[in-house]
C-alpha cells in the first residue's frame, strides 16, 4: 500500500494566504473576469416607459400617407438612449440624406418604426423615433422636388432606347399625378447599351435621399432629381445585376407595407411595456 501523501507545508508566517505566485495568479484570473452590465435603474425604466407609452400611441394612430409622426429622445440619458436602441431591434434597412444636414435613418424590427440620428455640433448625434412608411426627413427632402418635365426632343436623335424609356416614364408619371397608382419600368426588358444608362442616369440626376437593403441580395434606393420617381438597383453577392428599376410613387415598393402592420407593431410595444411592468 502506498504511503499516504505528505500534507503540503503551510506558509512560514503561518497564515491561510496563498502564496505571493499563486496570489498573483489568482488576482489575475478575478481582473480577466468579464464585468457584468449595470441594471437599469428605476428612473430609468421609467424614461423608457414613457417612450414605449408615446411610441404605442403613435403607432396606433398613424396612417400609412400621413406625415410621420415624431418622438424625440433629448430626455433620454446616452445609456438609456442606448437600451432602447437595445429593445427596438436593428431591421436590414438604411435610409439616408447626405449633405450639411445629414441625418440617418435605420428600420427597427418594428415595421414602421425608425430610429434617425442628426449629426448636432459639437453635441454628437441627436435621436427621434420616427413612426411611418419611411422617416419624416424623406418627405421633407423630397416634397420640394419639381414633378417630371419632358426630356429633351434633342434625346431621340442621340439615343432612341433611352428616349423610348423616358417617354414611358413620362406617361406613367401622368397616370401617378391622376389616379395615385404607383408604377415601374423594367429597364432590363429594354435594350439599353451603357451609353443609354448614361443617358437615363443624366436626365434623372441624384435626389437628395439614397437607401440601401440587406437581404439576399442588396438593394439600392436612389431618389432622383424629380418628384416621385425612384431608381432601384438590386446586385447580388457577386455584383451580379438582378434588377434594375424605375418606380414612381411617394416610396419604393420594397419598403411599402399594409396599413395592418402599424397595429401589430402597437401590439409588439403593449407586450413590451406588460413586461416592463410586472
Amino acid at each position: 500500500m502506498p504511503p499516504a501523501k505528505k500534507p503540503s507545508t503551510p506558509p512560514a508566517d503561518g497564515g491561510d494566504k496563498l502564496p505571493p505566485r499563486r496570489q498573483n495568479a489568482g488576482t489575475a484570473k478575478q481582473k480577466a473576469l468579464p464585468r457584468q452590465p449595470a441594471m437599469p435603474s428605476p428612473d430609468s425604466v421609467s424614461q423608457i416607459e414613457k417612450v414605449l407609452l408615446a411610441l404605442e400611441q403613435a403607432l396606433l394612430s398613424q396612417r400609412l400617407w400621413e406625415r410621420p409622426a415624431q418622438i424625440p429622445l433629448a430626455s433620454l440619458a446616452r445609456r438609456e438612449q442606448e437600451l432602447l436602441r437595445g429593445i427596438l431591434g436593428e431591421g436590414a434597412t438604411v435610409v439616408e440624406a447626405p449633405g450639411t444636414d445629414a441625418r440617418t435613418a435605420v428600420a427597427t424590427s418594428f415595421s414602421g418604426v425608425w430610429l434617425t440620428g442628426k449629426q448636432s455640433g459639437a453635441e454628437g448625434l441627436s435621436y427621434t423615433i420616427d413612426v411611418g412608411l419611411l422617416p419624416a426627413f424623406v418627405g421633407e427632402k423630397t416634397a420640394a422636388l419639381p414633378a417630371l418635365a419632358l426630356p429633351p426632343s434633342s434625346l431621340a436623335s442621340e439615343s432612341v432606347a433611352a428616349w423610348a424609356v423616358l417617354r414611358e416614364l413620362v406617361e406613367k408619371a401622368r397616370a401617378w399625378e391622376q389616379e395615385l397608382r404607383p408604377c415601374e419600368i423594367n429597364l432590363l426588358l429594354h435594350p439599353l447599351s451603357p451609353a443609354d444608362y448614361e443617358q437615363l442616369s443624366g436626365f434623372l440626376g441624384r435626389g437628395p435621399v439614397i437607401g440601401w437593403m440587406e437581404g439576399w441580395c442588396r438593394w439600392w434606393l436612389f431618389a432622383t432629381q424629380w418628384r416621385n420617381v425612384w431608381r432601384i438597383e438590386v446586385r447580388s453577392s457577386a455584383g451580379r445585376c438582378e434588377a434594375s428599376l424605375l418606380e414612381i410613387g411617394r416610396c419604393p415598393a420594397v419598403l411599402t407595407f399594409p396599413q395592418s402592420a402599424f397595429l401589430v407593431s402597437a401590439r409588439r410595444v403593449r407586450r413590451l411595456l406588460e413586461l416592463y411592468g410586472e
